[in-house]
């Protein structure tokens, strides 16, 4: 094969790639999920029975490259949020409840919601429900002040069941 040939084979393989790592950006981008998309306010409110719930906004303030959770005001004083991103590399439903164990953050059981999940308690009787489905992993977070925790798990896994069914 002479030089030119080789050249602009070069060339249109090199242009090949680009457009494919483009596009798959593009694709990538085309597939983040708007978190406030995947629950309504009165799924919540129904889940959380006895409690009024305002409006969703994303968390302008978050890291965008984890992902924006959408949050709610629940009550007086508690808070509901959902946040969706893609697993990471190496990211695992295991591994995560690990780190979570170091930090000294409860982890327990949930029911069969989604591939895997379980629950986290940081404290302060806040739930955290993880749940990883597919290349996806959620959290949903509840603190409603004076709820019982089996009250708060059994709305997060329900309203977990809700979302999964948009993704």
């Amino acid at each position: 094969m002479n030089r030119s040939l080789r050249l602009k084979l070069a060339v249109v393989m090199t242009v090949a790639l680009i457009l494919a790592f483009t596009g798959t950006g593009l694709a990538q981008e085309a597939q983040k999920i708007d978190a406030c998309t995947l629950l309504t306010k009165a799924e919540i409110q129904a889940a959380l029975v006895g409690q009024e719930v305002g409006d969703g906004k994303l968390n302008a303030t978050a890291n965008p490259l984890v992902g924006q959770p959408c949050e709610y005001k629940v009550g007086g004083y508690g808070v509901f949020s959902i946040l969706v991103k893609t697993v990471g590399p190496g990211e695992t439903a295991e591994k995560v409840a690990a780190e979570l164990k170091k930090h000294k953050i409860a982890v327990s059981d949930a029911g069969a919601v989604g591939d895997q999940s379980f629950f986290s308690s940081p404290g302060y009787g806040m739930i955290q429900l993880n749940t990883f489905k597919g290349d996806k992993y959620l959290i949903i977070t509840i603190l409603v002040p004076g709820a019982a925790e089996a009250a708060q798990k059994t709305a997060a896994e329900k309203l977990m069941g809700k979302a999964l069914e948009k993704i």
